[in-house]
């Protein structure tokens, strides 16, 4: 059943309706769109003035209601392809992929084998568009992430699911958090890695408080160069709140999402309130206690 092409790479090249799954087994545009946005610094480059009609028409091949079959290109097109990119992607150790194979597709445009020609109003040579830009070829799936395959509930399959959760919204699988799972490090590993935490940063939190303390007390007996030790013990203990809000919140409440009833850790976005407070301390203020050491160094070597 033809529908219409969604992927952004695609739109505006000649049709305009796409059949799923495509000619490399993807089942939705959305998959589609995942693996062919690697060639977008290949297409940018301008190797080859036909490249985005030729990946679109693997990735997103044509459709029509007068025939079942999806058209893709035809095979010329791809061979030019090739050769022009591949000595492109050789410089960078990328070499064509074995999907994107030219055998598979039709010698030429017949009523037996469907193909598309490359479209006449683009012969022209295209100047390379992005000259510095580093061609990338697909990459193999990492450990843990999601398979080709599809799970019984249609979607996303992970290599380790005991282990791992496939995230639909990132269309990628990330280590599970719930409790009696442990991917990375054994539960004694973690247990020591709280105490140890908690500990060292509720010593950092009451010391510098009392550092700071001292100076509300009497602001005038620290002066430069001391003064920059003050300033670095306030970023120090707001730097501690962070690891004790975690001690006390929980990792799964900071650190984890929920998705299918199932925790994991979080990979991307600002869904979790805690995990975004908890980065923007420790980002900030860890900044800020670097560029105070900076200070304090400064004027210790002025001071000398």
């Amino acid at each position: 059943r033809c529908q219409p092409v969604d992927i952004p790479m695609c739109r505006g090249i000649g049709y305009n309706l796409t059949r799923m799954p495509n000619l490399l087994g993807h089942e939705s545009q959305r998959e589609a769109a995942l693996k062919l946005h690697e060639f977008a610094p290949l297409v940018e480059y301008g190797c080859h003035v036909h490249l985005r009609f030729f990946l679109c028409s693997l990735y997103a091949p044509m459709c029509t209601d007068q025939v079942s079959a999806s058209i893709p290109a035809c095979r010329p097109m791809c061979e030019q392809a090739r050769h022009k990119c591949v000595p492109i992607m050789e410089q960078f150790n990328f070499g064509w992929p074995e999907s994107l194979d030219c055998g598979r597709l039709p010698t030429k445009n017949d009523p037996n084998a469907l193909c598309m020609e490359a479209p006449e109003n683009a012969s022209a040579a295209e100047p390379h568009k992005g000259q510095g830009m580093l061609p990338v070829a697909p990459r193999p799936w990492p450990p843990g992430t999601a398979t080709e395959g599809r799970g019984p509930n249609g979607l996303g399959a992970c290599d380790n699911p005991e282990k791992f959760q496939y995230v639909e919204k990132s269309l990628s699988c990330a280590p599970r958090c719930s409790p009696g799972v442990d991917v990375y490090w054994s539960r004694e590993d973690k247990d020591f890695a709280f105490i140890w935490m908690a500990v060292w940063s509720t010593l950092c939190f009451v010391s510098t408080a009392f550092t700071v303390l001292t100076f509300l007390l009497d602001p005038h007996r620290f002066q430069y160069p001391e003064r920059p030790i003050i300033f670095l013990s306030m970023c120090y203990n707001v730097y501690s709140v962070a690891f004790i809000i975690r001690s006390v919140a929980g990792a799964e409440n900071i650190a984890c999402d929920r998705e299918n009833g199932e925790l994991y850790i979080i990979q991307e976005g600002l869904e979790s309130t805690g995990c975004t407070i908890v980065f923007l301390i420790l980002y900030y203020f860890g900044m800020a206690s670097s560029l105070w050491w900076v200070v304090l160094t400064l004027t210790w070597f002025l001071a000398a």
